[in-house]
């Protein structure tokens, strides 16, 4: 499938239009359970943590992440940590949030198999390329540049990073806007590539055009993906079925 979409791009390019390929960050490029254990660690390592919750940084201080994991709470029970206390429950919760959309933790998160490359290879078919995320600017947007940067993502007059300008905006609204705006910009073909089912179920009732790939990583269950989309789960090039 990955395959056919460079294909379509490169027919495209030679036909002398344009084409725009858009990635969502978290979760769909970037593998953010390694980001969501370090800041349960640092938790766990504060002497004000350790002498409020002795018995729960006690165990925090050997959680591991997954994946698959969505948010904090499966890793937590793992380790368990089973919501019984509400008080240590209302503290990692806080702290989790205010750590996890900041950009002080960006550094620590992976890249899905073959991320980078597929990408690299979008923008050598002529593609444009827009990274489109639930991330806001204030929290996250200088961080968010400087990893791209640093990982060796195109970062250019044809690649660009796109941001909530404010945390309160909803998501999927304000992924659906954007599309509905770019839309106005005669791209041949749009595909997005994304790994919350939320977002791809409002964009397809408003942009269903739009070629929507959706990456089977984690989200937060609160929708199912659209049944006929296609999915991956990394973006490993020259594999069966790409």
């Amino acid at each position: 499938m990955l395959e056919q979409v460079l294909d379509n791009i490169r027919a495209i390019t030679q036909q002398g239009e344009k084409s725009l390929v858009v990635f969502d960050l978290d979760s769909t490029l970037f593998d953010v359970s390694p980001r969501v254990e370090r800041i349960l660690l640092d938790f766990a390592a504060s002497p004000i943590n350790q002498k409020k919750f002795p018995e729960q940084t006690t165990l925090l201080k050997n959680i591991k992440t997954m994946r698959s994991d969505w948010g904090i709470t499966a890793a937590l029970e793992r380790a368990g940590l089973d919501g019984a206390h509400p008080e240590f429950q209302e503290a990692i919760r806080a702290y989790w949030q205010k750590h996890f959309f900041s950009n002080h933790y960006l550094q620590f998160d992976s890249l899905y198999d073959g991320a980078l490359e597929f990408v690299l290879e979008v923008e050598k078919a002529g593609a444009e390329i827009a990274y489109l995320t639930g991330r806001d600017v204030e929290r996250m947007g200088i961080g968010s540049a400087e990893i791209l940067h640093q990982w060796g993502f195109p970062m250019n007059d044809h690649a660009k990073l796109v941001l909530k300008p404010h945390r309160s905006m909803d998501d999927a609204q304000f992924k659906t806007d954007w599309f509905i705006e770019n839309d106005k910009k005669n791209f041949k073909k749009i595909y997005f590539f994304e790994n919350e089912p939320v977002n791809l179920v409002h964009l397809e009732q408003f942009c269903p055009h739009v070629e929507m790939i959706f990456v089977e990583s984690t989200h937060s269950g609160k929708a199912l993906a659209p049944a006929k989309l296609p999915r991956i789960i990394n973006y490993l090039l020259n594999q069966k079925g790409s």
